[in-house]
């Protein structure tokens, strides 16, 4: 909903009057998300946790536009509310879902947990100007718009940037982070567990794209954990009826040492490496593709690489922190230390339903995963939208060190979504 307010501004001393634009776009929704795990074994000693199911509910609103000449500014946020727990309470509470985590602001650590009903995702001011091609801007505050590879949710920071529609350098400094989503509910905190650190990043980006091809150097840097230098790379091929991306992306994570004089990434190497390669093709309605995700060392030790889903897979499906730890967090073993992952997909869009069927296979030395999922969607309107996954998750871990030997938990689920925006 786009609005624009004249406003006559009366020049006193001149004599002379001109006009300002006010311009605000309010746009929000209501959602309802539910996930429903398979699993409900638990068996302390053989290391059996349940998998988590859980269903939530959020209002989002945002206003959004610019004032004067070039200063631009956003407000907005949302209230959540989980409405079914099956896992919380008892010897395995769930931790890693939406509004149930609760982060020490300065440690990062889990504490007890607690709901959180509202966060204020996007707070801030900012100047942008555009002349002859050019764009040159700057906001501060909470944004949700990075515009960088590996990122989504929102950030506590700020964004600069300068370039053309061909070329564009950008810097986001990072002091903290959040997440107000349908599915994930976390208000913002600070990344990384130093309590005597102020634990901000920077990333700075550099994108060049030449008809069907993009080129994106980049660096990564925080404070008292690592530097990362990387770049990604497309190729896009388009014709009639066909459209063909091949896409690279790299990060070269070179940790710093803490105070035990070890490296962050947890191994007797300063190097951990991500590399991705992904075809994604759509011929006549259909669309399918393929990829791979190869971490050398454990370069995502210090949570780079899991800022947002990069890849076609989604890195955010595994099963809910237990009290004992065995599962870890939400996070699968795409990102853990060596790991190997590939995956295939295919579906079809039929106007307004669309589904689509994956599957993904992970190896590493502590862990295997396969998984194969059926994703459904339907936009009922404009405004309304439904969507389902059905997904099978198999988890194997390799000498479990809560009880010493392997332990196969089944982390099959099913998703449920359901969105109205305006």
């Amino acid at each position: 909903m786009k609005n624009k307010i004249i406003v006559g501004i009366i020049g006193m001393m001149a004599g002379t009057g001109s006009i300002s634009a006010f311009d605000y776009n309010v746009y929000g929704g209501a959602y309802a998300f539910s996930k429903i795990g398979f699993n409900n074994t638990y068996d302390k000693d053989a290391g059996k946790y349940p998998t988590d199911s859980f269903a939530s509910i959020a209002l989002e609103a945002n206003v959004a536009g610019s004032f004067v000449e070039g200063f631009t500014y956003g407000l907005g946020g949302m209230l959540s509310a989980p409405v079914w727990d099956k896992t919380v309470g008892g010897e395995y509470p769930s931790r890693a879902y939406i509004n149930g985590t609760s982060r020490h602001s300065r440690t990062n650590a889990l504490n007890d947990v607690r709901n959180n009903y509202y966060s204020i995702s996007m707070a801030y001011l900012g100047y942008e100007y555009k002349a002859k091609g050019l764009d040159v801007g700057i906001k501060a505050g909470r944004y949700t718009d990075h515009k960088l590879d590996w990122f989504s949710g929102s950030s506590e920071g700020a964004h600069i940037w300068a370039g053309t529609d061909t070329m564009r350098f950008q810097v986001n400094f990072i002091n903290r982070r959040g997440l107000a989503e349908n599915q994930w509910f976390y208000d913002f905190y600070i990344v990384g567990k130093d309590s005597y650190n102020t634990r901000y990043f920077v990333v700075a980006q550099f994108d060049m794209n030449f008809e069907n091809f993009g080129i994106k150097p980049q660096i990564w840097y925080h404070r008292n954990d690592y530097i990362a230098p990387g770049v990604n790379a497309f190729y896009q091929y388009n014709s009639d009826s066909l459209s063909a991306k091949t896409g690279l992306y790299s990060l070269f994570v070179l940790n710093h040492k803490n105070g035990a004089n070890t490296y962050l990434n947890k191994t007797n190497k300063r190097l951990g490496t991500i590399l991705i390669v992904q075809e994604d093709i759509s011929y006549n309605g259909w669309d399918f593709g393929l990829g791979i995700w190869k971490n050398f060392g454990n370069p995502s030790a210090s949570g780079i690489g899991s800022h947002g889903n990069l890849a076609k897979i989604d890195i955010w499906t595994s099963s809910a922190f237990d009290s004992f730890g065995t599962d870890g967090w939400a996070l699968t073993d795409v990102t853990s230390k060596d790991a190997f992952t590939g995956w295939l997909y295919g579906g079809q869009t039929l106007g307004d339903f669309k589904w689509e069927v994956l599957g993904r296979i992970t190896t590493s030395k502590d862990s295997n995963e396969q998984s194969l999922a059926l994703n459904l969607g339907y936009n009922v309107s404009k405004q309304v939208a439904l969507g389902a996954k059905l997904e099978y998750f198999n988890d194997l871990s390799k000498n479990d060190s809560k009880i010493g030997k392997s332990v196969q938990n089944d982390r099959s689920h099913i998703f449920l979504t359901a969105a109205y925006t305006w």
